[in-house]
């Protein structure tokens, strides 16, 4: 008979907490307007194992909250490992979050954090004998936007990427394998709508 009781009067008080909840959440929707965003982008990772550099090209969509100036979005970039002996192709997806901190004009400096996992897409070597296995990245950047128009604009940021990776190779009747950073210094530039 308690437990009856009890979840009559607990009902009623969770009603009123989400009503509560649901209306200072549409209150604050109202105060603000969100956005559709999304940007393209191309860079330069410079990364020392296994390759010379890695060019990046992505794409990033999501919503922009106006009054916190906060964007909050997801995307995608496929990336190439530039070796003589191979050409290594990755594909990260990701979660990106960003601030901006407009300083006049036609300028806003930003900072943005992507994080996601990474995803092999196809390799090409001479050593048949090897494996190239991604896994977590992570990509915190800094930069400058430049509005060319009320929605659009240009875009550079640099930053440091960190890309989990482990290198497994067969040799005979030896197998190991290496983690490592496959990231390092990153800079792009972009367009943003």
């Amino acid at each position: 008979m308690k437990r009856t009781i009890l979840n009559c009067i607990e009902i009623p008080r969770l009603l009123f907490v989400s009503i509560l909840i649901l209306t200072a959440s549409s209150y604050s929707l109202k105060a603000q307007e969100v956005k559709y965003n999304g940007d393209v982008a191309a860079g330069v990772v410079n990364t020392s194992h296994f390759s010379d550099a890695q060019i990046t090209i992505g794409t990033t969509h999501g919503a922009y909250f106006t009054k916190p100036k906060l964007f909050i979005g997801a995307g995608a970039l496929v990336g190439l490992n530039i070796n003589p002996e191979r050409i290594d192709q990755a594909i990260p997806v990701y979660g990106d979050i960003r601030k901006d901190f407009p300083i006049g004009g036609r300028f806003t400096t930003f900072i943005d954090a992507k994080m996601g996992y990474t995803f092999v897409g196809s390799r090409t070597a001479v050593h048949n004998d090897s494996a190239l296995d991604y896994g977590f990245y992570f990509y915190p950047s800094t930069g400058i936007r430049f509005a060319t128009s009320e929605r659009c604009g240009l875009m550079l940021n640099i930053g440091y990427t960190y890309q989990n990776a482990t290198f497994k190779y067969f040799m005979g009747d030896v197998n190991g394998k290496q983690r490592y950073n496959a990231g390092g210094f990153t800079a792009s530039i972009g367009f943003y709508f």
